[in-house]
């Protein structure tokens, strides 16, 4: 290693050159700083100066500011010899550069200790930017204002120019226009926000034909004092092959990385780490260095595939695979891992680099859609059943209708008949109900009530929780509506009720308190109910149970996805978040208050609507509406073809039926001024409901149409409102209510 020495006393000089020549180093020495600028002026200078701080002609410390400004790949190493000792002096000399700092007078053994460690630091740069630059993919850097700091030669062959033409330049100035603003940008908004940027595409290479390229841009400090600056690393997919090959080659050890780099040698011993290895196993460098990759062993594996794994690389051929492994705090985490093989240039096998990349968040997302797609099976089973269910109910109560036409109001008969009408109706909204959480139906925001929703959702958590656990419930009748979705709601209240339940336990007993009320906030307060609430008058829902409670630092992530505390396959991780971002969406709040061994409460705040009038709830209308007027009646279904065409010619209509929706057409077209509504279900054989109405409307415009089906808000993904007929009706069919719509579509009195 070539060293300079800088001194004008001839005594230290001689003294010092024949210290380093003979601890071995290359020495040149210069008696002035003139003479010494011109020596590091030179095109391959000495990499380690030693340099006196006073001299004629340049000072030692304005050759320090000289070299700083040289633009070097790695820089030369300065030690300031001088008698000064005072900090102000000391700390002037690392201002203008210098690396290290010696007092005169010195003793040879510390200052041998002294170039050894720049000799080191020296090496350590040369070794670092070796490697960046053999490395085949296109790499370059950039300070903070978005200039080209450097780049390896790999980069410099893509864009078609040289690597000193690179620097302190802008991406105008060497990537064609097309790309250079996009690039820049990208560029940009990595040392703006300190993020990470991964992109994919095809882009044109001064080199041949168009590559399809990899490109992760990643954020760096590019000094002691924070200032930014950013990597940018490409990647030929186009290639992988070759790249593959070449990948022999590479000694992957950028501590910027965003993938964990493990190097070892052939018995398997951790020779490196990075950092992205140490942030994702938890594992400091120094506790793995000299450690077997087996410290991270799960058990998750057989013995046969560590021993494939073992024989594929210690062949020289290149393994590729998913790991599962164990972090130091005991958690699994899988690894998309590919294990290189390097070779000396002799051909013998000399290391493995292993790089990976942590999957196991796309894994958990891959199980919760399979677990998804099992809910929509199930969903569409639950809706298919309750269709079924509709014709049936449709069918008992069309005749009960019949019934209490043929018996007097004051008989017993017509009190019993009463009452199955009234079951009926308890009926159809349980088979809404099941739609509803089958999500047949998605329903937009809407002035609601959260009463029926909190007591349907307790009514179908009740039959799976256990005995032991006591429900309580303080519903304020008049808290008021709110806009919201009632599908959405409900998945809300299941969420917490059954949540609570878990948390209750299946042994000891416990209390599962939930109240609604109104309440005005008068302003935000720094509490965690409330902060995020403007001023008015809230819907508050609370629910508490009486469990085993949550730790502070359990509560601190209830909400982010993936975090459970539930067994392995007893929940995903996803509830809770779910529950915030519907929250959010009702423009409310959601917090918790839990302590260990006492329980948790949940508090939710929903925004009141303003001047909404209370809706009583309907009594049942047993009343008879009779009408008048010629209809065309279809329905696929025989039975309750037949029951609807007396139950309404016992209202006083004449009525023609069709079995399907094209012998109904065929119907209305022998006679399309004769009809005065059409009456048809949803779903048929050779042509629905939607279709007959269309082809009807297009012959006849403005007859009153009236559509009914077993799904009560969408149809085929369609909205029903801009279908074009004149009302929709939701099975079961009650026919007073049918024969109503049709009297108000005909401008009959109702």
């Amino acid at each position: 290693m070539k060293i300079l020495i800088a001194e004008d006393n001839a005594f230290s000089r001689t003294l010092l050159k024949k210290t380093l020549t003979k601890a071995g180093y290359d020495v040149i020495a210069a008696e002035n700083g003139d003479v010494a600028w011109e020596v590091l002026r030179q095109d391959d200078p000495p990499k380690l100066a030693l340099i006196d701080w006073m001299m004629p002609g340049l000072s030692g410390i304005e050759i320090c500011r000289n070299i700083r400004q040289i633009d070097k790949a790695i820089p030369i190493y300065v030690i300031l010899l001088t008698a000064k000792s005072d900090k102000e002096d000391v700390l002037e000399g690392f201002a203008a550069g210098a690396d290290d700092f010696i007092t005169k007078p010195f003793d040879s053994g510390e200052l041998l200790a002294r170039i050894q460690v720049g000799r080191r630091l020296v090496e350590q740069q040369a070794l670092m930017h070796c490697l960046i630059d053999s490395i085949p993919d296109p790499i370059y850097m950039k300070d903070s204002r978005g200039l080209y700091v450097g780049c390896n030669s790999a980069y410099a062959r893509f864009v078609g120019t040289d690597v000193d033409r690179i620097c302190s330049r802008t991406s105008a100035e060497i990537l064609p226009p097309e790309r250079a603003q996009r690039s820049h940008m990208e560029d940009l908004r990595v040392l703006a926000n300190g993020e990470t940027i991964e992109t994919e595409g095809w882009v044109a290479s001064a080199e041949g034909p168009d590559v399809y390229l990899s490109t992760v841009k990643i954020p760096y400090l590019e000094s002691s004092a924070g200032s930014t600056g950013m990597i940018g690393i490409s990647r030929d997919l186009t290639k992988r092959i070759e790249m593959e090959q070449e990948m022999r080659r590479l000694a992957v050890a950028v501590e910027q990385s965003t993938e964990s780099i493990m190097i070892t040698a052939v018995d398997g011993t951790i020779l490196y780490v990075n950092a992205a290895f140490e942030k994702n196993t938890g594992y400091a460098a120094a506790e793995v260095l000299g450690q077997h990759p087996g410290v991270l062993k799960s058990g998750k594996h057989e013995k046969a595939f560590f021993e494939n794994l073992w024989e594929t690389i210690s062949s020289g051929n290149t393994w590729a695979g998913e790991v599962t492994n164990k972090k130091k705090d005991g958690s699994l985490y899988v690894e998309e891992a590919v294990i290189y093989p390097i070779r000396s240039d002799g051909g013998k096998l000399v290391n493995y680099v292993s790089i990976s990349r942590d999957i196991t968040q796309e894994r958990e997302i891959e199980k919760h859609l399979r677990q998804q797609q099992k809910m929509n099976a199930i969903g569409g089973l639950a809706g298919g059943v309750s269709h079924d269910f509709n014709n049936i109910l449709t069918a008992i109560l069309g005749y009960v209708a019949l019934c209490m036409n043929s018996v007097e109001e004051d008989s017993k008969v017509y009190g019993y008949l009463k009452e199955i009408v009234k079951a009926g109706d308890r009926a159809t909204k349980l088979v809404r109900q099941i739609l509803t959480f089958s999500r047949q139906e998605e329903q937009e925001f809407q002035p609601m009530e959260l009463q029926p929703i909190i007591e349907d959702s307790v009514s179908m958590v009740q039959t799976t929780m256990k005995k032991n656990i006591t429900i309580e419930t303080d519903l304020d009748p008049a808290c008021g509506a709110i806009h919201g979705d009632p599908t959405q709601l409900q998945q809300v209240m299941i969420n917490l009720f059954t949540n609570a339940a878990h948390a209750l336990g299946a042994e000891q007993s416990g209390t599962l308190s939930i109240k609604l009320k109104q309440v005005e906030l008068h302003g935000r307060k720094a509490d965690d109910q409330s902060i995020d609430l403007d001023p008015g008058f809230y819907a508050c829902l609370t629910v508490k149970d009486t469990g085993c409670g949550m730790p502070p630092e359990v509560q601190e992530h209830i909400f982010e996805p993936y975090f459970t505390t539930k067994k392995k396959g007893e929940g995903t991780g996803f509830g809770l978040s779910i529950v915030h971002g519907i929250v959010r969406k009702h423009r409310g709040t959601i917090a918790v208050a839990s302590e260990q061994g006492t329980g948790t409460t949940f508090t939710l705040y929903f925004p009141l609507l303003l001047e909404t009038a209370e809706q009583e709830q309907k009594a049942i209308d047993l009343s008879i509406p009779e009408g008048y007027g010629h209809l065309l009646f279809v329905d696929d279904d025989e039975a309750v073809l037949s029951m609807g065409r007396e139950i309404l010619e016992s209202f006083g209509y004449s009525v023609v039926t069709a079995t399907n929706g094209r012998r109904g057409f065929e119907i209305f077209m022998q006679n399309p001024e004769g009809f005065d509504a059409l009456i048809t279900d949803y779903s048929m054989p050779e042509m629905n409901g939607h279709e007959l109405i269309r082809q009807v409307l297009a012959i006849r415009q403005g007859i009153p149409t009236i559509l009914y089906s077993g799904y009560m808000e969408k149809v085929d993904g369609e909205d029903l409102k801009n279908l074009g007929h004149s009302a929709f009706m939701a099975k079961p069919i009650d026919w007073r209510e049918l024969s109503r719509t049709v009297q108000k579509a005909l401008g009959q009195e109702v």
